[in-house]
């Protein structure tokens, strides 16, 4: 509320409490009476709500728990669960079943009072929703970069694993603004109204409203099972009731709180990270860092080998996406550094202090974890970042489709360097562009990679990488006399590193069992033809293992040359799609090629040591599921 209730009225507004008219004190200036709106449960954002991570629930049967450190305010316009940072939230329950007593069933209404600081193609106040693909099922209120948003999944509409109606609003927000925010479903028609005006409807959905098996009930957050985008703004209350509340009722409710709609915007307490600082192209001498705050800044990079780092690098004009070069570095030692932004108005961002390691010479161990296919599942990426950072390479290769849609700017935001923020911010990655980044601007602007950028290579220890580009824009390139052949077979003959690797998107062996033709049906290339043109080179120049994504799946070849297993002088091809793609199946029968495979998300993790080579692949739960070993004179 605009502020604490009285303690002898804490239970008033639900459904068994007194329906008597209760006195707020410090309510906004004209506040009137509020109505009961007889919810389930009720959470209120103020010192009397709030008492350390607890959060207390008015009606009592749904206390819920701080997600994060979100800040507790009590200054005006009304107290409020400031949430600014990306794990901040309000966890109410982990797991809910559809059996749950307290989930609405044949009519639900959410009301909330919400501010959007920060606008996000997905963001919820309260859900308890699950989005997979087709499956879809629950409830979400919520809001897109634009307008507010309710969806819902009812029986009625179920097509056979559910369908979810997300009904926007005509009206648009305004960030920093307070708005009051209700959802409403009767069983035939659902409803979104702001501040206590219908704003849109729908007839879409029907009966019963329909729920997963499992769904996390969150507020401040949108998440299911692979998704978590967070609410960057505060909510100041937020009411779950198992009824359609009448127009009139949310009207009034909004009337008694009206002045707080007409409150001046939050005024930001400065910049924020749309992406927080991350490497690229490590070098023995040289740590590229990124990054993208919400408004342009001038951004400087203080570094060191001690800390606090006493050296500064600065960008070279303000703006959102910031990369500083830092140079002169000493090989094989680790450095602390600290990104700092500046915006037009001289407010300061600091990022956490961080760290990194310059490349290996060649004489020194190192190791690179390989991931591949991450496209749209942030909850399973994040899940493998975790298991690489664990395993503290120096590097990352990524092998494509490092997005679901290249053109989507929240998918890269969101789906890709928010989850991987602790592992890029510490490792740098060295991505190969898949068909899903669509050849789009924000592939080119995120990473920073040498020219033309999508093939490239780069030595790190006694071992070289090359890294090309399958998509079919650049299907010619592809061919002898192309121009990714030409300087491929230029580089390889000009390399005189002990260990050669490529990488890139498609696969020139694969096992899968319809990318390239329905293995149940009938014949298959068993692999990209177009990529194929490109083995004769790799035979040639030895080199040792080629990696690939694209098939979402694992799978490791027999040593490969001349089109038959030569365990002496063949290549080694490596599938690692497992990010987080959907995952796919393989061919009925086995390919001549196929030693190992598994459908399940992963990722891969090389150890070198001088003629050494250790390669073992772990799933997602971090269990080793197949390994090898290389050695060289």
């Amino acid at each position: 509320m605009a502020s604490r209730w009285a303690k002898r009225a804490g239970a008033v507004g639900c459904a068994a409490a007194l329906v008597a008219v209760v006195i707020y004190r410090d309510r906004p200036a004209g506040a009137g009476p509020r109505p009961d709106l007889k919810p389930t449960a009720h959470w209120v954002f103020d010192p009397d709500g709030v008492t350390g991570s607890k959060v207390a629930d008015r009606c009592g049967r749904l206390n819920a728990t701080l997600l994060g450190s979100p800040k507790l305010a009590t200054t005006a316009p009304t107290a409020r669960l400031e949430l600014a940072n990306p794990d901040d939230g309000v966890l109410v329950r982990e797991r809910v079943t559809p059996d749950a007593d307290f989930l609405p069933k044949e009519a639900l209404s959410v009301v909330a009072w919400v501010r959007v600081d920060e606008p996000t193609e997905w963001g919820g106040i309260l859900g308890c929703v699950q989005d997979n693909g087709p499956a879809e099922s629950g409830f979400i209120l919520g809001y897109n970069k634009t307008a507010f948003s309710f969806g819902l999944a009812s029986k009625g509409a179920d097509d056979g694993d559910g369908k979810l109606t997300y009904l926007t609003g005509k009206t648009g927000y305004q960030r920093g603004k307070w708005y009051h925010v209700a959802g409403v479903y009767d069983g035939k028609q659902m409803r979104l109204y702001v501040n206590g005006q219908l704003d849109a409807t729908s007839a879409e959905q029907s009966g019963p409203v329909l729920y997963a098996r499992a769904a996390p009930m969150v507020i401040g957050r949108y998440r299911d099972d692979d998704e978590d985008f967070p609410l960057r703004g505060a909510v100041r209350e937020v009411m779950l009731c198992p009824h359609a509340v009448p127009a009139d009722q949310l009207a009034a409710h909004f009337e008694a709180d009206k002045p707080l709609a007409g409150a001046d915007p939050a005024t930001p307490a400065g910049p924020l990270f749309v992406v927080e600082p991350y490497l690229q192209f490590a070098t023995r001498t040289t740590m590229t860092v990124m990054w993208e705050t919400d408004a342009p800044c001038t951004g400087a990079v203080e570094y060191g080998t001690s800390y606090p780092p006493k050296q500064i690098a600065k960008a070279e004009k303000p703006d959102p996406i910031g990369e500083v070069v830092l140079s002169g570095l000493e090989p094989k030692t680790k450095y602390f550094y600290r990104v700092v932004c500046t915006d037009a108005e001289g407010r300061r961002l600091e990022g956490k202090p961080l760290t990194f390691m310059t490349a290996a010479d060649p004489a020194d161990a190192f190791s690179f974890t390989v991931i591949g296919d991450t496209q749209r599942n942030p909850a399973v990426t994040g899940k493998i970042a975790k298991l690489m950072w664990e395993q503290r390479p120096n590097f990352v290769i990524h092998c494509g489709d490092v997005v679901d849609d290249g053109a989507a700017k929240w998918q890269w935001t969101g789906d890709l360097f928010r989850p991987c923020n602790e592992l890029f911010g510490r490792v740098p990655v060295y991505p190969c562009i898949g068909n899903h980044e669509k050849n789009h601007p924000y592939y080119y602007k995120y990473f920073s990679l040498p020219a033309p950028e999508y093939y490239y290579s780069f030595r790190y220890g006694n071992a070289e990488f090359f890294v090309l580009d399958t998509n079919t824009i650049r299907t010619l390139s592809l061919a002898p006399g192309g121009e990714q052949y030409r300087w491929l077979e230029k580089a390889l003959a000009a390399s005189d590193a002990k260990w050669k690797f490529c990488y890139h998107h498609h696969p020139a062996y694969t096992s899968d069992a319809d990318d390239y033709g329905d293995t149940a049906k009938g014949p298959t290339t068993a692999g990209d033809v177009r990529v194929r043109q490109l083995v004769p080179l790799y035979e040639k120049y030895k080199v040792d293992v080629v990696f690939n994504g694209h098939i979402h799946a694992y799978e490791r070849t027999w040593p490969i040359r001349n089109g038959k297993v030569d365990q002496k002088d063949g290549v080694i091809h490596v599938t690692s799609g497992g990010g987080g793609g959907k995952l796919e199946g393989f061919a009925p029968t086995p390919a001549f090629f196929k030693q190992e495979g598994r459908v399940d998300f992963h990722f891969c993790y090389v150890t070198i040591h001088q003629g050494t080579l250790n390669f073992k692949a772990f799933d997602q739960e971090g269990r080793l599921f197949d390994h090898m070993a290389l050695k060289k004179e």
